[in-house]
């Protein structure tokens, strides 16, 4: 994860100094992350990563502004998923695309180590069940826990309420528990514990800092 006060910093010198090592290091410390969430949109390596590149070259370009910037994981993010969405227009030839219109692709091994210890027979039916969720569930899914992004985060960047995020929560273990019906209760309630606990955590900081 990212240090925020080092973020500014680097932020601080690409937008004053235009400074090219502090931009390379923005770079390195978010392209991982980005490309990961490009990827799940658009299930293309190659246009994940020119995605990705599209958002650094504009940020590069209006360096001056990032001193405008709130919060610059977010603002980068949001680009991400605008340049995303954009690349997805142009292959269907449609107007807009919109979170309906994405079918976000989910691999266990994102959840790593939480779900290390499962077999993998248990590992390939939670990640069935998982890219069954509905696509807005899923992709908040993903932000939350592969991310590491807080609900506050990720309702900024999809343009959705906090209590929408919660909803699409309760709605992943709901649609979960159903699909993974073919294993033990025991087993269910682990993978819930370990896929769950923690965004439930993070739901009551954000309820406590509101």
């Amino acid at each position: 994860m990212d240090n925020s006060q080092h973020i500014e910093l680097l932020s601080k010198k690409i937008s004053q100094n235009s400074d090219q090592q502090a931009f390379k290091e923005l770079y390195l410390v978010y392209f991982d992350r980005l490309y990961k969430f490009a990827f799940s949109i658009l299930h293309s390596s190659e246009f994940a990563e020119e995605a990705v590149n599209d958002v650094f070259l504009n940020i590069w370009q209006k360096r001056s502004s990032l001193k405008n910037i709130e919060s610059l994981k977010n603002y980068l993010f949001i680009s991400t998923k605008n340049t995303s969405f954009n690349y997805l227009s142009k292959f269907r030839k449609e107007r807009n695309t919109t979170l309906d219109d994405v079918l976000v692709r989910f691999e266990i091994d994102e959840l790593t180590p939480e779900t290390a210890f499962f077999t993998a027979e248990i590992r390939k039916e939670i990640e069935q069940a998982i890219n069954q969720l509905p696509p807005k569930t899923k992709l908040v899914f993903q932000m939350a826990k592969v991310e590491g992004l807080k609900y506050k985060e990720i309702a900024q960047i999809l343009d959705i309420s906090v209590n929408t995020i919660d909803n699409h929560i309760a709605t992943a273990i709901k649609k979960l528990c159903v699909t993974l019906k073919n294993i033990s209760p025991e087993e269910i309630n682990l993978i819930l514990f370990q896929l769950f606990t923690k965004l439930r955590k993070k739901t009551s900081t954000i309820g406590q800092n509101n």
